[in-house]
């Protein structure tokens, strides 16, 4: 038997709010690279990428989600990082895939991003 216990659920939201800080802090750092993070993967998820062309976008992605991880390490921007760079454990039969992941995590910690600020409009 394993004396190790799987994680409870609320252990696992705070994990995932800790992530999602960090990684909150990591695009409040380098904004401009989460902008074309953004662009990138709209890209990528827009159009057939050919073959010829996956080396140097994951290149190019990877170099920005390493960037912004390195401003706040344990970000989310790790894992993509890890297994989008071609010279780790990237694939590029996983790549759309990977891209499609990223979009959605992107999407998420936007929404993050927007409830922990109230915004109100001053008269």
């Amino acid at each position: 038997m394993n004396d190790k216990t799987l994680p409870g659920i609320e252990e696992l939201r705070r994990r995932r709010k800790q992530a999602l800080e960090k990684t909150e802090k990591a695009v409040s750092a380098r904004p401009e690279q989460y902008r074309q993070i953004k662009r990138l993967v709209e890209d990528v998820l827009a159009r057939p990428v050919e073959i010829s062309e996956y080396y140097r976008i994951a290149r190019d992605l990877s170099r920005l989600l390493e960037q912004l991880n390195a401003s706040s390490p344990g970000s989310l921007f790790a894992y993509y990082h890890e297994n989008i760079a071609p010279e780790r454990k990237g694939d590029v039969r996983y790549f759309k895939m990977m891209c499609t992941d990223l979009r959605n995590q992107i999407h998420h910690l936007d929404q993050f991003r927007r409830s922990r600020h109230n915004i109100r409009i001053v008269q």
